[in-house]
């Protein structure tokens, strides 16, 4: 055998180890290019990818854009409870991640003991601005515990607690100063580092962080169920294990100088404080779960939104959009001139005469009950009571219907207006309503009630102007009405402050403060262009533009509004947002200057974030004799009312039709249309009609609020039973001042499916 010369040998070996070498580094490439998993980038400049570590597991991050990197190594997280003193958090990684199409399927398994398996199958997908995530958790075994599941964003540890801006509609925008101190979104949970909201609280599942940097990321459940129990939503205990329970709970939190997470968990677990006189300031922890057992439905899904170029009020305006896009919240059409004879008959029904003076009582009972109720007599300006406003829905009504019904209805109305001129003769106001037993000042309980609120007295007054222009063009003088007004507001004039700021309120009879605050200073925005309009003065307007500005730079450019809610403290809320967009508005339509309609959609934007926009059922268990929403209503269209009684709900915003009519004809804007409509429609659900008279004693009856966030008597259940007159007056002028701003779009949003 002739032999290989060593030269040939050499190289032959050479090469051989060229080949090793070159199979090896392209085998450490593909290695190293297979522990990530790119599932896209977000429009907004963020890459997502899933990264394995070095022990073989998989995690998710974020980054690549100008919003904070955002990571979690172990997406995977259970919480099992044992005991109060025994709570077990398993967290893993993924073990496989697979792309399906342009998703990516990842997977994870958590032992428990000897005989539990927690079988976790995550799909992640990207579109646009948004990653969403749905989690199905598989139980494999039976365990005697509970547990819940969840998934958290770490924030970049360069960002600090103070810089972080957090929404939660209804409850939390940005700053925390005026929601109370133990709140959802109050002092102490700020204090604490920790806001955790329950899905049945918020009008849309949603929770956002604005950066200081104009970034943003928000969380929302794009198909929230809200199931539970009667025993659950009451609070009764700490600890409940419940396969019923279908809600989840949004936050974010800091701690022991962690960076900052947020995230999801499901069943909700949150953390409260008590409100009681004598309560502690420790939390109390609401801790729900599943119970571990072989077949048990654990799901849920979430969605990340991301923005650049965002202040915290466009953060407010682009996540409840994007909330609403996803939810598309549904509009159960009524028939609305059905609904308006039917409020105006009833409204006429309440007007109560004693020795010559007439008005709408305080409060009645929507019950059968002989027993008046104890503040039955009082008879109020603005805010609850609307006696003005309620004349001028039955004059209006008057002149629609010339017959003995209407005829009936205008004496009504010009005997309530004519009453309260006489009750309250001189100004300073000594009170914003009178006893209509005696025709005096109220001096039972709560008197403070019926104090010289500035917004109670603007508000009404605002009305009498409205309506002193409609009677004088049909020919009808009423110069007393003018006077009455005219006399108040020369005197209103003079308390504003340098700054441009009225104090929220003054004590009886006087020109000194009783709260000082000038939260409130939207308030008397519309009467006083109205009454430079009126006398040519420019004093009035001049007054408005400078409490407006005030607003704006002290609350409207952070994206809040305060105080509308005279018997809350001074909270943040709805009705706030709601008045402040009138103020604005009423400003654009006098000057045509834009920064008066930039800012009238800022409010609006803020308003409309505390409508419920998904169908938050009634409870499994629940009785519907017992309810006062009953089982099968949808609540869409329900409103919060402040972000100190968080999941509390009223359907105060309906007055507000006509102003985002405007702002749709103003603006083009077709969300403003929608609101409209679902304002316009969904606010009625409750209101007793023939064929549906629910448990109310008669036609026309709707109780004033509902609870539909847990604690006090439990989902679906009011504080009282009991219709108050501004219930009527404000679905009726979202009828009457629609139709009176624009006859053909009224038309138009009034038609029925």
């Amino acid at each position: 055998m002739t032999k290989t010369p060593r030269r040939v040998r050499s190289s032959r070996r050479l090469a051989k180890n060229l080949l090793l070498a070159l199979s090896l580094t392209i085998s450490a490439a593909f290695a190293q290019q297979s522990d990530r998993a790119k599932l896209g980038s977000l429009e907004t400049g963020e890459s997502v990818l899933f990264v394995r570590s070095s022990g073989g597991e998989w995690g998710i991050e974020c980054y690549g854009g100008t919003s904070p990197r955002l990571t979690q190594q172990k997406p995977v997280h259970i919480e099992v409870f044992r005991a109060e003193e025994d709570i077990r958090e398993l967290a893993a990684g993924y073990r496989t991640v697979k792309r399906l199409d342009s998703d990516i399927d990842a997977r994870a398994e958590i032992a428990y003991g000897e005989n539990v398996i927690f079988r976790i199958q995550d799909r992640w997908s990207l579109k646009g601005a948004v990653v969403s995530l749905r989690r199905k958790v598989e139980v494999v075994g039976n365990a005697p515990d509970g547990f819940s599941s969840s998934f958290t964003f770490i924030v970049d540890p360069s960002v600090r607690w103070s810089d972080v801006n957090c929404l939660a509609p209804s409850a939390l925008y940005g700053d925390p100063t005026y929601n109370g101190d133990r709140s959802p979104g109050g002092t102490m949970n700020y204090a604490a580092r920790r806001f955790l909201m329950r899905e049945d609280i918020l009008p849309a599942p949603l929770f956002a962080l604005s950066f200081g940097n104009g970034t943003s990321v928000a969380m929302l459940d794009p198909s929230p169920r809200g199931e539970s129990t009667v025993e659950e939503t009451k609070l009764l205990k700490d600890v409940m294990t419940d396969s019923r329970f279908q809600f989840g709970a949004l936050g974010v939190w800091q701690a022991d100088e962690r960076p900052i997470e947020f995230g999801f968990q499901f069943p909700g677990t949150v953390s409260m404080y008590a409100f009681a006189p004598d309560a502690q300031s420790k939390p109390r922890w609401i801790r729900r779960y599943h119970p571990i057992a072989q077949g048990v439905a654990h799901s849920y899904e979430v969605n990340f939104r991301f923005g650049v170029n965002e202040s915290f009020r466009d953060v407010t305006r682009n996540t409840w959009r994007w909330a609403w896009s996803v939810l598309k919240p549904v509009v159960i059409t009524i028939d609305v001139g059905q609904l308006r004879r039917v409020l105006t008959d009833h409204l006429a029904a309440q007007a109560a005469t004693i020795d010559g003076r007439t008005a709408i009582p305080f409060a009645v009972a929507t019950f059968d009950t002989i027993r008046p109720q104890w503040n039955w007599t009082m008879a109020a300006m603005g805010f609850v009571s609307k006696n003005i406003e309620c004349a001028d829905q039955l004059l209006r009504e008057s002149d629609r219907d010339t017959t003995g019904r209407g005829q009936k209805m205008r004496k009504i109305g010009l005997n309530i207006i004519s009453s309260m001129i006489r009750a309250l003769p001189t100004v300073p106001l000594q009170a914003t309503g009178y006893d209509l037993a005696t025709g005096k000042p109220w001096t039972g309980e709560r008197q403070e009630w019926l104090a010289p609120w500035l917004r109670n007295a603007t508000e009404d007054m605002r009305v009498l102007i409205r309506a002193y222009r409609r009677e004088r063009a049909l020919g009808r003088q009423h110069p007393e009405w003018f006077n009455w007004v005219k006399t108040y507001v020369d005197w209103l004039i003079l308390q504003q402050r340098d700054d441009g700021s009225f104090p929220r309120r003054w004590k009886p009879g006087s020109s000194e403060v009783a709260e000082s605050t000038g939260t409130t200073s939207y308030c008397p925005g519309p009467l006083l262009v109205m009454m430079t309009e009126e006398t040519g003065e420019p004093k009035y307007k001049q007054a408005a533009i400078r409490a407006a500005e005030y607003i704006w730079t002290n609350f409207g450019t952070r994206g809040l509004f305060v105080g509308g809610a005279s018997d809350n403290p001074n909270i943040t809320d709805k009705e706030a947002g709601m008045l402040s967009m009138e103020a604005y508005l009423s400003l654009y339509e006098s000057t045509k200057e834009p920064k008066w309609l930039d800012r009238a959609k800022a409010a609006a934007d803020f308003a409309e974030s505390w409508i419920w926009i998904w169908n938050l059922p009634m409870l499994l268990d629940a009785d519907d004799a017992h309810l006062h929403w009953k089982k099968g209503v949808s609540i869409v269209g329900l409103q919060g009312i402040t972000t100190r009684v968080a999941g509390s709900a009223d359907e105060y915003l309906d007055w507000a039709v006509p102003s985002y009519a405007k702002l749709y004809i103003y603006t083009k804007d077709l969300h403003y249309l929608d609101v409209a409509r679902l304002l316009l429609h969904d606010t009625k659900s409750m209101v007793a009609l023939p064929g549906r008279q629910y448990d109310m004693k008669g036609i026309g009856w709707q109780q004033e609020g509902w609870r539909m966030g847990p604690g006090g008597p439990g989902r679906g259940i009011g504080g009282h039973r009991f219709w108050l007159p501004w219930i009527s007056a404000n679905h009726l002028y979202s009828i009457t001042g629609l139709e009176e701003f624009d006859p053909a779009l009224y038309q138009q949003l009034a038609k029925r499916n």
